[in-house]
């Protein structure tokens, strides 16, 4: 037992008993505590060799004698609240916890009297169950209430084995915009991810990244440092056992154009320009062979019933030649319209098929290889599986085009990285099978999943895409972190298979609409609309305590 001086006891009463997972105790006056706090309770010693407890707080309350409002008003010499009630009211504060771990693996209720300390960094630790990892991940740190009122900072580990497979896999992060919480958190974990298999991990099951860039240009610079790194950021990187820093081995692409920079992009003509010279770049476009692969990616996201524009689609994906020039692939289309080739399909539904396509395909990425092609480095987005190998990351801009040619490319890349790890590859010019590429674990990272895979609606190839990933995606060697505003606006199966899930700031409305923030324990759901930036409540399947409340340093990478 530790001598150390206890700040509250257990206790037990008739209305309210200790239980295997519940306990309430006292404080001593001076002691102040905050949800999500860890304690350790030492049992009696009259109890026997029983172990010590480890608890989280769920919620703190403070009683008094005082049996109600009107007697509290009456002691104020009726409502003065300036003076000093006249009769002086016992009060206590006490708190309920949720029980994580016995240091003898005893399941048996906190006994009464049982002294409340405070921690240390190792018990809390293996209170959280993270001795036990095999492949430690770092995913922040908490802080807590100390003594002396000092505040101690604990790092807190993922288990990589249940966020990246095999044993489980895929991250889901919500919150409301304007924080900078969401992508900056999923940045951080690939950046963690990327240090610590290099530099601690045993060789195998290591994982290449493939992030899409769906706004803004904050992922546009991820391998640049930060121009504002201070101390402080430096040591919150250190707290958790990396070094503040960008990711490494950074390959962008860029949608192409035929006009200005050749490139579609919210980024700056010259950083793009720099990026094609230093060989970190490509331009990626559309050929007709490329287009056809996904053409019905095209109309998914307009209302049709009957699904004719589909089928009219997947005619046309049928009939082309895939070595056809834009010009040729496009008269087609307008020849069908006018004759109407298959009956089944109504002359109506060919015209809108062609005024769709038309319109679709008229932007600049859609063309052939310029002569210029290898100087340029314009390459179609097959180019990114020879940057997929361990350890690397390719970043698939597609900030600067509208929604349904985002759904076109995200439709597409997932195709690509999933034909890859399943091994259906093309034949090469002789004829002879591709021979798969080392990819290791492939982590897919997207912004705004409700785009990709909204709840409501006619249900799209790329939500079955993702759907797919999120059931089967861990065995394939596939990933999906994911993140957006609202959970509730994205579909169930691809936010309810993920093993991790995480909880940024959101509104009341929220909160009360999504089971996931419902279900967190105690009050935690009340304090969802009220986490501050840089703050998150994060579950993960290896977490004894369900949920924690975690802080995470400020990214190291040029946020632009």
């Amino acid at each position: 037992m530790s001598n150390d001086k206890p700040i509250g006891r257990v206790v037990a009463t008739e209305r309210n008993p200790t239980t295997t997972v519940g306990v309430r105790f006292w404080l001593e006056s001076d002691v102040q505590l905050k949800p999500f706090d860890l304690v350790r309770l030492s049992p009696p010693e009259h109890e026997g060799e029983v172990g010590e407890f480890y608890a989280i707080i769920n919620e703190i309350e403070q009683v008094s004698d005082v049996p109600s409002p009107l007697s509290s008003f009456i002691s104020a010499d009726f409502g003065d609240a300036a003076i000093t009630p006249r009769m002086a009211r016992i009060t206590t504060t006490y708190a309920d916890a949720t029980v994580l771990f016995n240091t003898r693996d005893i399941e048996m209720p906190v006994p009464h009297e049982s002294e409340v300390h405070w921690p240390d960094e190792a018990g809390v630790r293996k209170a959280l169950g993270m001795e036990d990892y095999n492949r430690n991940t770092p995913a922040g740190y908490i802080t807590m209430s100390g003594p002396g009122q000092k505040p101690m900072t604990i790092h807190v580990d993922m288990d990589a084995d249940y966020l990246m497979g095999p044993e489980g896999g895929h991250l889901n992060i919500s919150g409301i915009s304007g924080l900078a919480t969401k992508t900056s958190y999923a940045m951080f974990l690939l950046t963690a991810i990327q240090q610590m298999q290099e530099t601690q991990w045993n060789e195998g099951n290591r994982a290449s990244f493939v992030i899409l860039n769906v706004k803004g240009t904050d992922l546009l610079h991820l391998h640049e440092e930060a121009p504002d790194l201070d101390k402080k950021t430096k040591e919150d990187w250190t707290k958790c056992g990396l070094i503040a820093g960008p990711l490494e081995n950074v390959t962008y692409f860029y949608p192409y154009s035929d006009t200005g920079a050749r490139v579609q992009t919210k980024l700056g003509t010259s950083a793009v320009e720099q990026n094609i010279r230093d060989k970190r770049a490509y331009r990626y476009y559309y050929d007709v062979a490329g287009a056809l692969e996904r053409l019905r990616l095209l109309v998914e996201d307009i209302d049709d019933p009957n699904q004719t524009l589909v089928s009219c689609a997947d005619f046309a994906a049928d009939r082309i030649d895939a070595h056809s020039p834009w010009s040729t692939f496009r008269e087609q289309i307008r020849k069908w319209a006018a004759e109407t080739p298959d009956k089944q399909i109504p002359v109506v539904s060919w015209r809108r098929f062609a005024r769709l396509i038309g319109q679709r395909t008229r932007n600049p990425f859609f063309t052939e290889e310029s002569r210029q092609g290898g100087a340029i480095r314009q390459v179609t987005l097959k180019e990114i599986l020879n940057h997929l190998q361990p350890g690397q990351v390719v970043v698939v801009d597609i900030a600067q085009l509208p929604d349904y040619l985002q759904s076109f490319v995200v439709g597409d890349v997932i195709d690509i990285v999933r034909r890859a790890k399943v091994g259906d590859l093309p034949f090469d010019e002789d004829g002879r099978e591709a021979e798969p590429p080392d990819l290791g674990t492939v982590i897919l990272f997207a912004d705004e999943l409700n785009k990709f895979a909204p709840k409501r609606g006619q249900a799209r190839s790329i939500t079955r895409h993702l759907r797919e990933i999120s059931e089967r995606g861990r065995s394939e060697g596939i990933i999906l972190f994911g993140a957006e505003q609202f959970r509730t606006g994205v579909d169930d199966q691809v936010t309810g298979n993920s093993s991790t899930q995480v909880f940024g700031r959101t509104t009341a409305v929220e909160a009360a609409k999504d089971p996931e923030i419902r279900g967190l324990p105690g009050s935690q759901t009340q304090r969802v609309p009220f986490l501050r930036k840089g703050e998150l409540l994060v579950s993960h399947t290896r977490f004894s305590a369900g949920t924690l409340k975690l802080r995470f340093p400020r990214n190291g990478y040029n946020t632009g």
